[in-house]
């Protein structure tokens, strides 16, 4: 799946979100995966996940995770 195959509104949240992420990579709410800081994940917004790098200025976006199932209901 695409970014592009998101539904409107969540395309908009992940857009808003990255839009976000790009003015401090290392938020404190971002977290590094594995040994070396700049391979991040960060959750930029309900039920999006993204894994990403930090390389010469740039965020290359490896992953987005879509979370709309949940094992408990309202």
């Amino acid at each position: 799946m695409t970014a592009d195959a998101l539904p409107r509104e969540r395309r908009d949240l992940l857009e808003r979100g990255l839009a976000k992420l790009a003015l401090d990579p290392y938020h404190e709410l971002t977290a590094h995966i594995g040994t070396h800081e700049d391979n991040r994940k960060a959750q930029v917004a309900p039920g999006l996940l993204i894994e990403y790098v930090v390389a010469r200025g740039l965020i290359v976006v490896m992953a987005v995770e879509v979370f709309d199932d949940v094992l408990l209901d309202d």
